[in-house]
């Protein structure tokens, strides 16, 4: 194998180890609660847990280890790091310990269900997600938690358990490659609803806003003949990558 090659190889495996360096990083920094760091760390890891799918594509470096690594990196990046963060929040707030507790555990479990699937599937990047990805799964709540940190309490406890099962449910996720090939009058009704939230609740809810779009579109797509329409308009491979819950009317739980 020559020089250059070994450098295919090399450039994606240091973008997963690199998430998993500011992962493990995050959940050091939360002792001395420097929350807002160890969010920024969380968030950095995952621009390049994208980047290193990406690289690994276009650099023609898939490989079995890869893929492992790339999951055991996103566990610990997005798994047990937020879990941590949100923990730490939940706490911070005055929210009673077990249930602290009970959900971030939860979100940490159905994190590595989704991961362990996720790696028993067939590899096809043409096709929608199937569950909420960790890392978005992730983001949801670090950016829900700073944007109305007052408002943590029990009942964000319930929405870390909705989003814990949005990642092992059947429901269809698009990938990048799905979002940008969507209509335009798509973007610009997610551009008129960002600006709408910037505007009433001020800036730091767009992020969440936008997240929140894509949590709902699962469900969405599975249930929503229109939405169904879209999967087939931004999918090269509609008929062969679709998810079974779409296929089989979203007939199959998690578990099968």
């Amino acid at each position: 194998m020559t020089l250059s090659r070994k450098l295919c190889y090399i450039i994606p495996n240091a973008a997963t180890m690199s998430s998993l360096v500011l992962g493990i990083a995050a959940i050091m920094l939360l002792n001395d609660q420097h929350f807002l760091t160890a969010a920024i760390f969380i968030l950095v890891g995952a621009i390049l847990d994208v980047m290193d799918g990406q690289l690994a594509a276009r650099l023609n470096a898939m490989t079995d280890i890869g893929k492992q690594l790339d999951s055991l990196a996103d566990m610990v990046t997005f798994g047990v790091a937020p879990t941590m963060l949100v923990y730490h929040l939940m706490l911070l707030v005055g929210v009673m310990q077990p249930i602290a507790i009970a959900s971030s555990l939860t979100f940490a479990m159905a994190g590595a269900f989704r991961l362990a699937r996720f790696n028993t599937l067939p590899s096809n990047r043409s096709a929608y997600f199937i569950g909420m990805p960790i890392p978005l799964a992730s983001l949801i709540l670090i950016t829900g938690s700073f944007w109305r940190y007052w408002t943590l309490n029990i009942w964000w406890a319930a929405i870390v358990v909705v989003v814990s099962y949005l990642m092992i449910s059947p429901f269809p996720y698009p990938k990048l490659k799905h979002v940008l090939a969507a209509p335009l009058l798509l973007w610009l009704a997610v551009l008129i609803y960002a600006l709408g939230c910037w505007f009433a609740v001020g800036w730091e809810a767009v992020p969440f806003s936008l997240l929140l779009i894509y949590a709902i579109s699962g469900p969405l797509f599975a249930y929503t003949e229109p939405a169904q329409k879209l999967m087939e308009r931004t999918s090269d491979d509609y008929g062969a990558g679709r998810p079974d819950c779409v296929a089989q009317k979203c007939a199959p739980l998690w578990w099968d």
